[in-house]
């Protein structure tokens, strides 16, 4: 699924295979079996979904009360990042979650036109070239403002 997957991620899977793993099992467990909490959670964030006028970005936000509303945690949100970066167009995904009143953790994963690690650290954050964090202080809204017009510079 992903650019580092390599010739030896491919002969391993292959030898598990032969030796009886099957693979439907290790799918259906890993991406078609999730908590109720976190399907009521995604449904509140997808109408969050703000694409910029280029197309080229687009993110989902979770706040603290659609926390509480569903009963989900902060580890039920793995993988939100993925779904504004889905959109065809879209070289940047962002996913902002609320961690208090005054701060957002900010996670980024890019196509590879943008050096999302780059773009994190100039905000205290880390990663790498195609997925990174940071943590940051704001409303959703200032925080937004900030990474957008961020965005809108390195996507010009």
């Amino acid at each position: 699924r992903y650019s580092n997957a390599d010739a030896e991620a491919f002969r391993v899977a292959g030898e598990m295979v032969a030796l009886g793993i099957n693979p439907w099992d290790v799918a259906s467990n890993l991406y078609e079996s999730q908590p109720e909490k976190r399907l009521r959670l995604l449904a509140l964030a997808l109408p969050t979904l703000t694409v910029s006028a280029s197309g080229l970005y687009a993110s989902i936000a979770v706040t603290s009360a659609m926390l509480q509303q569903t009963g989900a945690t902060a580890e039920h949100t793995d993988g939100f990042v993925n779904y504004p970066r889905s959109i065809h167009g879209v070289e940047v995904g962002l996913f902002f979650r609320q961690v208090d009143a005054t701060s957002f953790k900010v996670g980024f994963r890019s196509k590879g036109a943008v050096d999302v690690g780059a773009l994190s650290r100039e905000f205290g954050g880390g990663g790498h070239h195609n997925a990174a964090g940071a943590m940051v202080k704001g409303t959703l809204d200032e925080v937004r403002r900030t990474f957008f017009d961020r965005l809108d510079q390195l996507l010009a």
